[in-house]
């Protein structure tokens, strides 16, 4: 159990200037833990920069902290990008947040790979590493329902195991604008970053329809897209629940996925299972369909989506809940 005084610090590593779902979710958790009157809050930039705060997050209220004492009633949030730090910092209670799961052994062999002959002569990288060993003070923040399989498949039992998801920005949640969908309106949304080899071969197989990339805006601008437009498409890895595919859903946009990471469970994209597929050349032609029958058809598509949004609508709330439950908020 995570144990919480009045003297403890609560220091939230990120990296630094991302503008990507793990680092938004960091800044959310800084602003909602100030928001239950907890004062001794920092961001704690990794590796530390000018300007690090990213302006997307200029909404999400941090403090900044560039050095602090290893001291047991410190709770340091690390995400499982930077588990190397963990044996850096003994003396603290530790809490991994598990927001991007393949990043984990992705940047921990980058790191070991790295390493110059010079300074493996001091240490070895991978003796600094993080193995999912049972040390007493690290617990684990599961953001997603596949993160906490992860972990039990990793030998971390349940007990050790809080489920913490993140929440979209709250400009997505905003009810005075309304969504008003033209039923005209054919574009077909997608993430030009995730899934390039699948959506270029959707693309190419279907010239007589209309693909938007989303990219080059910030929320509001993602936010008034997805209010006109009917289909959001996202055959990405998803290695934890995706932000793009949450605000897209609370825009009322119908949404067909591959099968990938998070993607893959019921618990995480609430979604039937004949809008989820998994992605082969000869299956092109059954996608192409599905996404010409959403266009066509809209308002006998979109209640399909009614529990996944209001799952996506409870985020905030039961984030909140949750924070109170491990630190004790009353």
């Amino acid at each position: 159990m995570i144990s919480y005084k009045k003297t403890s610090s609560i220091i939230i590593f990120c990296p630094p200037r991302k503008v990507t779902g793990g680092p938004e979710a960091l800044h959310q958790l800084s602003d909602k833990l100030y928001e239950l009157n907890y004062e001794n809050v920092f961001m704690h930039y990794v590796p530390q920069k000018s300007n690090a705060k990213a302006k997307n997050y200029d909404a999400y209220k941090t403090r900044e902290i560039k050095a602090f004492e290893d001291r047991p009633e410190n709770i340091l949030i690390i995400p499982e990008s930077m588990t190397h730090l963990i044996r850096k910092y003994p003396q603290s209670q530790k809490i991994i947040w598990w927001l991007s799961v393949d990043f984990y052994k992705i940047l921990m062999d980058y790191r070991i790979r790295k390493q110059s002959f010079f300074t493996k002569l001091f240490y070895q990288q991978k003796d600094r590493e993080y193995y999912f060993e049972p040390l007493p003070n690290v617990f684990q923040w599961a953001q997603s329902f596949r993160s906490g399989v992860y972990l039990r498949e990793h030998g971390i039992p349940e007990t050790r195991i809080d489920y913490v998801c993140d929440y979209i920005n709250p400009l997505f949640l905003d009810s005075r604008q309304p969504v008003s969908k033209d039923l005209n309106n054919k574009t077909i949304l997608y993430n030009p970053k995730k899934g390039k080899k699948e959506i270029a071969a959707l693309i190419l197989a279907s010239p007589e329809l209309e693909w938007i990339p989303i990219q080059n805006m910030n929320a509001l601008q993602i936010k008034e897209l997805m209010a006109k437009s009917l289909l959001y498409v996202d055959f990405g890895e998803n290695p934890g629940r995706d932000k793009m595919l949450r605000e897209s859903v609370s825009q009322d946009c119908c949404i067909i996925s591959g099968k990938n990471g998070s993607s893959a469970y019921y618990e995480d994209l609430m979604i039937p299972e004949d809008y989820k597929f998994d992605f082969r050349k000869e299956r092109i032609p059954e996608i192409i369909s599905k996404i010409k029958s959403v266009l066509e058809d809209y308002p006998q598509h979109i209640p399909h989506f009614k529990v996944y949004k209001e799952m996506v609508l409870e985020e905030e709330a039961l984030f909140e809940k949750k924070l109170r439950e491990i630190f004790k908020i009353n």
